[in-house]
C-alpha cells in the first residue's frame, strides 16, 4: 500500500490500466501536471476532469484514489497560491470567483472524503468489494471493460459494477490518513478562503479516517481557531466543522452574530437541544437574509443556506405547526425550481399522510391551510408546467393547478 503524495505518487502508478467515470484514466496524469504547469485554460479544464471524471456525482472510481494522493502532494505548491481560472467546488459546482487554486483543490480533496462513504463500517464494504456470488475475476476484469468500452461486460445485476466501486471506497479509506497529513497544515494558511476550504477538507478526511484520538485533537484545533476567527464567513465555516466532528459547539449558540449561531445549531449533536431547535427556526424566520449572510459562503453549504436550514428544521420538528412562520416566510421565497430543497420538504411535513382521493376535500388543519394559502401567494410556483413543482404537490396528494389549491385553503 503507498504512502506516497505528489509527484513521487503519480510515479507508482500504471494509469493506462485505471478508469474514471468517462473511461481510460490515460488523461487524468496531464491534467494533473496542468494543475502547475499550465496556462488558465488548462487549470479550468483539470478542476472539471478532478469534479466531474475522477470523482462523479460522488462516486468514486478506480483512478479516484490516485489522483487524490498526488493533489495532496501539491498542495505546499507556491504555484497554487494564484486564482483559479474557473473555481470547482467539489460536486462541480461554481466556486468563489479569484479563489486560490489550493482553495479548489481542498475542495476536491474534501468530496473526496464523502465519496468515501462515511457512514459505511468496512464491513459491511468488504462484502460489497468482495462478493461470494460474484467470480473475482469478473470484478477484475470490469476496469478493463471500462477501458474496452464494453459495458454490457460486467451489467450492474452480476455485482460486479457495486463491487469495482466498493473497491474504490477502500483504496480512498486507506488513502485518507495521509490526504489529512497533507490537509491539516493549511488550516493556517495565510488566506481565508484556503483556511475554510482546508477546515471543510480535514473534518470530512478526519471522520473518514475513523481515529478518534485524532479527530479529538483536530477539533480542539479548530474550535480554538473559531474562537479567534473575526470574519463571519470563516466563524462560520470553522463551526460548521466543529459539527462535523462530531462536537456539540453550544457555546456558539449565544455568539453575537446570527450566522453564527445558526451554523452551530446544525451541529448533530445538537440535533436535540431547544436552543440549537430555535435558533434554526429564528433563522427561517427571514430566509432570504439567511441566504445572504456570507460574502464567502462556507463549503458546507453546497446551495442556498435556507436549504441546509430547511433540511435540519424539518428532521428536528415534528410538530408542524411551530414549523408554519418558518414554513410560510421560506414559500414567499421559494421557486418552482427550488421544490425538492425547501418548500417541497415543509410541503411534506405539513402533510405526512399523504391526502387521496375523498380526503382532500376533507378538513384540513389550521396550520395546512395556512401554508397551502402561502404557497397559493407566490405567483412564480405557479407559472408554467414546470415538473419539480408539480411533483411536489402530487407527492401529498394535492391537486397541481393553482385554483384548486386556492379553493381548498379557503374551505
Amino acid at each position: 500500500m503507498t504512502h506516497t503524495t505528489g509527484w513521487d505518487a503519480a510515479a507508482e502508478v500504471d494509469w493506462s490500466k485505471l478508469c474514471h467515470a468517462y473511461g481510460a484514466a490515460y488523461d487524468t496524469p496531464a491534467h494533473l501536471r496542468a494543475l502547475t504547469d499550465g496556462d488558465a485554460d488548462a487549470v479550468r479544464r483539470a478542476l472539471k476532469h478532478l469534479c466531474s471524471a475522477v470523482v462523479h456525482q460522488g462516486t468514486p472510481w478506480p483512478v479516484t484514489a490516485p489522483a487524490a494522493r498526488v493533489v495532496a502532494g501539491l498542495l505546499a505548491e507556491e504555484s497554487l497560491s494564484r486564482p483559479a481560472a474557473a473555481p470547482v467546488g467539489a460536486a462541480g459546482d461554481a466556486g468563489d470567483a479569484g479563489a486560490p487554486l489550493r482553495s479548489a483543490l481542498l475542495s476536491f480533496l474534501a468530496g473526496v472524503a464523502e465519496a468515501g462513504c462515511p457512514h459505511l463500517d468496512d464491513a459491511e464494504l468488504r462484502a460489497a468489494a468482495f462478493p461470494a456470488d460474484v467470480a473475482p475475476e469478473r470484478v477484475d476484469a470490469a476496469p478493463e471493460a471500462v477501458l474496452d468500452g464494453d459495458a454490457a461486460a460486467w451489467p450492474g445485476e452480476s455485482g460486479a459494477v457495486e463491487a469495482l466501486t466498493a473497491r474504490a471506497v477502500l483504496d480512498l479509506r486507506a488513502a485518507a490518513p495521509v490526504l489529512l497529513d497533507a490537509v491539516v497544515p493549511h488550516l493556517a494558511d495565510g488566506e481565508p478562503l484556503t483556511r475554510m476550504h482546508a477546515a471543510h477538507a480535514a473534518a470530512a478526511l478526519a471522520v473518514l479516517v475513523g481515529d478518534a484520538a485524532r479527530r479529538e485533537d483536530l477539533a480542539d484545533r479548530v474550535a480554538a481557531a473559531a474562537r479567534r476567527a473575526v470574519r463571519r464567513d470563516e466563524r462560520a465555516c470553522l463551526v460548521l466543522a466543529l459539527g462535523d466532528l462530531g462536537r456539540a459547539p453550544r457555546a456558539f449558540l449565544a455568539d453575537p452574530d446570527p450566522a453564527v449561531r445558526a451554523c452551530a445549531a446544525l451541529a448533530p449533536a445538537l440535533a436535540g437541544d431547544p436552543d440549537a431547535v430555535g435558533e434554526l427556526l429564528a433563522a427561517l424566520a427571514d430566509p432570504a437574509a439567511a441566504d445572504a449572510w456570507f460574502t464567502h459562503r462556507p463549503p458546507q453549504f453546497p446551495h442556498h443556506v435556507r436549504f441546509t436550514l430547511v433540511r435540519a428544521a424539518v428532521e428536528r420538528v415534528d410538530d408542524f405547526a411551530r414549523l408554519l412562520p418558518a414554513a410560510c416566510a421560506v414559500a414567499a421565497v421559494a421557486g418552482p425550481f427550488t421544490a425538492d430543497f425547501d418548500w417541497g420538504p415543509l410541503l411534506c411535513a405539513a402533510f405526512p399522510t399523504p391526502l387521496s382521493g375523498a380526503a382532500v376535500g376533507a378538513d384540513l388543519t389550521d396550520a395546512q391551510r395556512a401554508y397551502l394559502r402561502a404557497l397559493v401567494a407566490n405567483e412564480s410556483l405557479w407559472r408554467g408546467r414546470v415538473g419539480n413543482a408539480a411533483l411536489g404537490l402530487r407527492r401529498v396528494g394535492l391537486p397541481e393547478d393553482r385554483e384548486s389549491c386556492r379553493r381548498l385553503a379557503a374551505s
